[in-house]
This record gives structure tokens, sequence and C-alpha cells, in this order.
């Protein structure tokens, strides 16, 4: 009787979370240097509201607002890991589902802050 595999062990498990760490990274890393280029402005594009109108669909703010695309990425990283960890010795294929569903989330994250960081003024 093969004996049950842990968390670490897994090559799949690990092969996805090697995958999500490098997505997180790539991201956090993106949206650092978009902040890096745009040195002087204190005025962001943070998000993109079609319902107010021509002239009030982009909402201005902060740094901060551009600088929670990090906090978040580094939210999901963590919490992805963890979650799925837990669930593992449960359901490995669950696991396995919670960690692969983080990738199109980083791609999303990515493809968004690219969007509102390209618009700053």
């Amino acid at each position: 009787m093969a004996s049950k595999k842990h968390f670490l062990q897994d090559r799949a498990a690990l092969l996805l979370v090697s995958g999500n760490a490098f997505l997180a990274a790539v991201s956090i890393i993106l949206v650092s240097l978009r902040l890096n280029a745009t040195q002087g402005v204190s005025v962001y594009i943070v998000g993109y509201r079609p319902s107010l109108g021509i002239g009030g669909a982009y909402i201005r703010g902060t740094i901060w607002g551009i600088l929670s695309f990090v906090f978040f990425t580094a939210l999901v990283l963590i919490g992805g890991i963890i979650l799925s960890y837990r669930i593992y010795a449960i359901k490995r294929e669950l696991a396995l589902t919670v960690l692969a569903l983080t990738i199109p989330l980083f791609l999303f994250l990515i493809v968004v802050a690219n969007a509102l960081l390209v618009l700053h003024q």
C-alpha cells in the first residue's frame, strides 16, 4: 500500500505553487516599474466606471490605489497557498484546483493594473 504524499512532496502542487509565485513576482515587478517610471505623478487613474458618463468615467486616486494591486497580489498568493495546503489533507484535486484558479486571477490582475497605469496623468 502506497503511503499518502504530503503537500510539499506532490510535484503538481509544487509546480502550481511555483507558477503562482512567478506570476505574483511578475505582477509586483511590473506595477513597481510602472510606478517608478511615473515619478512626480500625484494623480493616478484607479478605476473606470462607464455608468458615470463621458466626463466622469475615470476615477482618480493617489498612489495607494495602485499599491493596492501589490497588496492584493501578496494576499492572493499567501491565501491561495495556505488554503490549498489545508485542503490537501482532505482532497488533493480540490487543493490543486484552488492553486490552478489563482493563475487566471494573477493574469487578470496584471492586465488591469497595466491598463490603469497606461492611463496615468
